[in-house]
Formats: C-alpha cells, sequence, structure tokens
C-alpha cells in the first residue's frame, strides 16, 4: 500500500519532469546583441520620441511613469488613432492613473462619432479642428471612468445626432457625477 506523502512525492516528480525537459531549451535561445540591456524604459522613450516628442520629455516622462509601457501604448493609441499631436497625447497620458483607459476612450470616441469625423473632411479651420481634438482628450482625461465614458459619448452621439460631439462629451461628463434631481438626499 502506498502512503500519502509517498504518492504526493511521486506525483510531483512526474509533474516536475516535463519542466526540466524544457530548461535547456529556454536557455540556449540565442540573444541578439543589444536587445539584452533593452527594458521598459527603454522601449518608452523610443516608442514616443517616434511621435514628434522631444526625447528629453519623452525620458522625463518615461522614468516617472509606474509602468512605462502603459505611458508609451497610450501616447500610441491616441497618435495612432487621432490626428492630435505626440506632445499633447503625452500629456494627457501622463496625467492619468490608467493611461490605456484613456487611449482607448480617446480613440473609440474619435472613431466611432461620425461628427467628429465628418468634421475633419469637411473645411473646417486649423484652430477649431484642434480645440475639438483638445477637447475631447481633455474630457477622456477628466473622467473618473472612461471606458464607461467612451460608452455613454457615443451612444448620446449617435443616437442625437442633432446634438454636437462637444455637448455630447460635456453632458456625459456632467451625468458623471451623482444626479441629486433623479434621487434627491432624503435630509433628517
Amino acid at each position: 500500500m502506498i502512503t500519502l506523502p509517498k504518492r504526493l512525492r511521486t506525483l510531483t516528480t512526474i509533474a516536475l519532469i516535463p519542466m526540466s525537459l524544457l530548461t535547456p531549451k529556454i536557455s540556449s535561445l540565442p540573444v541578439v546583441a543589444g536587445d539584452a540591456d533593452w527594458n521598459q524604459f527603454d522601449v518608452c522613450i523610443t516608442e514616443i520620441a517616434q511621435y514628434g516628442v522631444e526625447q528629453d520629455k519623452a525620458t522625463l516622462a518615461c522614468s516617472d511613469a509606474l509602468i512605462p509601457k502603459e505611458l508609451s501604448q497610450c501616447v500610441t493609441m491616441i497618435y495612432r488613432a487621432t490626428p492630435i499631436e505626440g506632445n499633447d497625447a503625452l500629456s494627457a497620458c501622463y496625467q492619468v492613473r490608467r493611461p490605456i483607459d484613456l487611449g482607448h476612450c480617446v480613440a473609440d470616441i474619435y472613431n466611432a462619432s461620425s461628427n467628429l469625423s465628418s468634421t475633419f473632411t469637411e473645411n473646417w479651420s486649423t484652430t477649431l479642428k484642434e480645440s475639438s481634438l483638445l477637447t475631447l482628450l481633455t474630457s477622456c482625461r477628466a473622467s473618473l471612468r472612461p471606458g464607461h465614458y467612451s460608452e455613454c459619448v457615443i451612444a448620446v452621439n449617435r443616437n442625437f445626432p442633432k446634438i454636437t460631439l462637444i455637448k455630447a462629451l460635456n453632458k456625459c461628463l456632467v451625468a458623471e457625477d451623482f444626479p441629486r434631481t433623479l434621487f434627491p438626499v432624503d435630509e433628517p
């Protein structure tokens, strides 16, 4: 009769055998020269610098970021999805706790909003375009729940085409506050 400790030892040994077979293969993988020295700070600085951000600003932002790769992902998402400049994207991404959520918020609203997308194909003045984009960026940054906020803006913009995107941004941002008129506080 096999006792429980002896059987447990046998099962553990069997489970560890495949891992020991993989270990030599992993350690024998070739290392590309230069890649071994790179870390997430290097990647962050390099990615952000691609989008027109001065290397000094990118270095400062990445060195101060809690998770540098999230900062660079945020800047990348915003820069690739919208005509927002890299410096503005970096400034917004740097100021939030969850940069990836901010990136998704800005990109989702920009891509889903027919009003915003169509305004950039029409002959709007450059300052009006830039102010609309910066309002979008600022609104997503100011939101406490960027994912929820972007869904609200997209729904309002889709269901009420007469409402401008700026008004939709403002309505959804104000709606994040507790609606006191719908749910009044009972005073004792």
